[in-house]
């Protein structure tokens, strides 16, 4: 029997940026204002996408972390509502299967809740 390759043990799609994140349009991101995020996964095809999915949104400071999974349902949509202002990145991905994902880089207007700490 012949050994597997390379390609067919990891296959230069895995880890690839298949999902589609995007905001409505004239949609402007405000601290504490609900922020509906959308979500295409038509690049995902024809493997397609496989649950769990997990959401994390980072913001400026620790207090704006937020995760959350997806078991049961795959979804067309988000709601998050950001706790501070600054730049936010939101991740969606896979947890197995091709470990597929999309990121979206918001920057959202309002007040830091923590001032900015010099690395």
């Amino acid at each position: 029997m012949a050994e597997p390759t390379i390609d067919e043990l990891s296959p230069a799609y895995v880890r690839e940026k298949r999902f589609d994140l995007g905001l409505e349009l004239g949609a402007r991101p405000r601290a504490n204002r609900s922020l509906l995020v959308t979500v295409s996964y038509d690049r995902a095809a024809p493997e397609g996408v496989m649950l769990p999915l997990v959401l994390e949104v980072q913001g400026s400071s620790a207090g704006s972390y937020l995760r959350r999974e997806f078991t049961r349902a795959l979804p067309s949509a988000i709601i998050f509502t950001p706790l501070e202002g600054g730049p936010f990145l939101v991740t969606l991905r896979e947890v197995g299967h091709n470990k597929w994902f999309g990121t979206l880089n918001l920057s959202v207007e309002g007040e830091l809740l923590e001032a900015p700490k010099p690395v």
